[in-house]
């Protein structure tokens, strides 16, 4: 049973939390999500009268926190998770932090939930900056009961990629390579659910209907949608089409969030079990 110390699994937490911060396309896409937040609302304001409804104004943050849900997020994750075990092994800093006394299971933990804390931190700021931007472009704004429900839900999902990516940059240990195969993985993804979605509209077959579901985009775009489209009032959702799809793939939250736990685990686990009965490399060039 490998040794696990809450205290020595935070030092770890921190040190990967500061060391994403420090990598400049971590930065960059904190100076992006910052624009995303502000600048379209400007549009949006300039343009309200024709693209939305007055009554809907009030409901304007709903499009900043879900439009950054299908691949902005997704991406985030993927660019933090994916070089987290990979650029260690290419700095020659994993045998060096390994060679200190802490055990396998502390350091991989760790540096799992530092990445992950950091991508929870991006998420909360791209929502805090939403709900204000809509403030100041539009006024006041309703139904922000609903946004707690919308948070935990991009929290929940946003843990599939980024454990996917986790696992990818242990195995292959090579940071360019993990960003690659994790990028590809998502593509293909949100693809093949494109392509079964409408095979399945044009023919009626629900194989086609059933094989998008268990893809991982679809409880990563469904689950968010689930938990906070409902707490809004009626047609608040048909803002939603602006962004994207207004209606969840899946059939339940219940669903979603098996089919998240089951890609979570599996990333999780797989790493876990090749870091533990793999030798630590020395620095790759």
């Amino acid at each position: 049973m490998p040794q696990v110390r809450a205290n020595r699994i935070g030092v770890f937490l921190a040190y990967e939390y500061r060391r994403a911060i420090a990598r400049r396309k971590v930065v960059a896409l904190v100076v992006f999500t910052v624009l995303l937040d502000t600048v379209p609302y400007y549009a949006l304001v300039t343009n309200a009268p024709n693209l939305i409804p007055p009554q809907y104004h009030p409901y304007v943050w709903v499009i900043g926190v879900y439009a950054p849900l299908s691949i902005f997020l997704q991406f985030i994750a993927i660019l933090i998770a994916a070089g987290a075990m990979s650029e260690e092994y290419e700095q020659g800093t994993a045998e060096l932090l390994l060679s200190k006394p802490v055990s396998k299971a502390e350091y991989f933990v760790g540096k799992y939930l530092g990445g992950y804390t950091l991508l929870l931190t991006l998420i909360l700021l791209n929502s805090t900056l939403t709900v204000l931007s809509a403030y100041t472009s539009f006024g006041v704004q309703l139904g922000l009961g609903a946004l707690p429900y919308a948070l935990l839900g991009e929290c929940v999902s946003s843990s599939v990629f980024f454990s996917l990516a986790f696992m990818v940059g242990e195995l292959v240990r090579r940071s360019s390579l993990s960003y690659i195969i994790s990028s590809a993985i998502f593509f293909t993804s949100e693809i093949l659910g494109v392509y079964f979605g409408l095979i399945s509209s044009i023919t009626g077959s629900k194989l086609y209907l059933h094989l998008e579901r268990v893809l991982p985009t679809s409880p990563v775009d469904s689950l968010p949608i689930q938990l906070g489209v409902p707490r809004l009032p009626a047609g608040v959702g048909t803002l939603l089409t602006i962004v994207g799809p207004s209606q969840s793939v899946e059939t339940s939250i219940l669903a979603s969030v098996g089919l998240i736990a089951a890609y979570v685990f599996s990333g999780i686990l797989i790493a876990y079990a090749y870091f533990s009965y793999m030798d630590v490399s020395k620095k790759i060039s």
